[in-house]
């Protein structure tokens, strides 16, 4: 199979598989301490006010009217189209994470409204101007710590997320530095572009891995991370991608994307006839599970597990059995610059562009921001059928859920 335009690259010894910490792509903690609104003020360049979905004081998320932000000399300000609500929105949400009056959504696709007066290209090297569209690259680190010189961004140590730790796309509006930004095809549907986020976070991985085109991939988890990761890996050129899922609709969601029969998740590693059979297992569940130790007893000796998901406590491992097998353990945090020019979110953008057809199916709900509580509370619902749910905040019709 030819290899797609966003064919992992050589990461070198950044991205060892080796063991090492990390964690998936929201872990930083949203600070509660001082005011979440505090970076809004009104903007003489835009209208006064906005409408964004705002975390209550009981947590709960509705529209409210706030204030328009301003941007910074090397900032821009983005009409938002769309924001996609990520897993980690979820998990969040649950745990009560959020500092009150924090506007969430990091998965974030629209316009570029202002300009910043010092700010010239994007993250792509592309000149930015008004009305261009692009999306976000959520992260805001700090440039000088030895993570970021080498071009790991998302493990700096003052990391800061737009949705998480500063306002983030579920509003009209947002503010974001002017080299997290890339340009996307215009004629790509917003609800679509949002992929660009998680499908950076799947391309990391398969950095992370070092995959090799070739490679029996097996994937834990069928959300919109495991299914990026599966996708990306089949056309990467690995020579089989299996896909293990816990629900209906997400193994047809994996059919829908051309990858071979899923596999259902309810059954175990050796019911399902899959131990020590692949190369690379990329565990995307997290939560209380056991994937883990699924992980390991799916790999052969000497594969990688390459982890994503978020735990909610100390998960079952069995070290005994990833030494019997050498196996090498490492974990993805979001997505990275890199060193060689190419980051992620670029390679990431390119290949939504080459793929859009085929990723389009990924969203299956849309919800309009005066609805994004209710819209929460349906992607929590596994029993529901939804896949990736989107946000439109440009788009004033009404739309109800579906």
């Amino acid at each position: 199979m030819p290899k797609s335009t966003w064919t992992p690259r050589s990461s070198g010894p950044s991205s060892s598989a080796r063991s090492s910490s990390g964690s998936n792509h929201d872990r930083p903690e949203a600070k509660p301490a001082g005011d979440a609104m505090s970076t809004y003020a009104a903007n003489a360049d835009a209208p006064r006010q906005m409408r964004a979905a705002v975390v209550g004081e009981d947590g709960s998320i509705s529209s409210a009217s706030v204030p328009i932000p301003v941007c910074g000399p090397h900032e821009v300000l983005l009409r938002v189209d769309a924001c996609g609500l990520c897993g980690s929105d979820l998990h969040a949400r649950r745990g009560g994470r959020w500092a009150r009056g924090l506007i969430p959504g990091h998965e974030i696709a629209g316009r570029i409204e202002s300009l910043g007066e010092s700010v010239g290209k994007g993250g792509d090297g592309q000149a930015l101007t008004s009305g261009l569209a692009v999306v976000v690259e959520p992260l805001e680190s700090c440039s000088r710590c030895r993570a970021c010189q080498a071009g790991r961004d998302s493990i700096c140590p003052d990391l800061r997320i737009a949705g998480v730790h500063r306002p983030g796309g579920f509003a009209e509006f947002v503010v974001v530095p002017a080299k997290r930004v890339f340009a996307v095809d215009p004629s790509i549907d917003p609800a679509i572009a949002t992929l660009v986020e998680p499908l950076a976070v799947a391309l990391h991985a398969l950095d992370r891995a070092e995959f090799r085109s070739g490679e029996r991939v097996l994937v834990l988890g069928g959300g919109t991370i495991g299914l990026l990761c599966a996708f990306a890996a089949r056309t990467s050129g690995a020579s089989e991608v299996v896909i293990r899922a816990r629900y209906a609709h997400q193994r047809q969601l994996a059919l829908d994307l051309g990858m071979a029969r899923p596999h259902d998740a309810a059954l175990s590693i050796s019911q399902d006839g899959l131990e020590s059979r692949f190369d690379l297992v990329i565990e995307t569940v997290g939560g209380s599970n056991e994937t883990l130790i699924e992980a390991c007893q799916a790999a052969n000796p000497g594969a990688r597990v390459v982890v994503l998901g978020i735990f909610d406590r100390d998960p079952p491992f069995d070290p005994s059995l990833a030494l019997q097998k050498e196996i090498g353990l490492s974990w993805g945090n979001c997505y990275q610059t890199g060193t060689m020019g190419d980051p992620d979110f670029a390679r990431a953008a390119r290949g939504l562009a080459e793929h859009r057809d085929s990723l389009g199916p990924l969203v299956t709900h849309r919800a309009t921001l005066e609805g994004v509580d209710e819209a929460f509370d349906l992607a929590g619902n596994k029993a529901k059928g939804v896949g990736k749910l989107v946000v439109l905040v440009s788009d004033q019709r009404e739309e109800r859920l579906r």
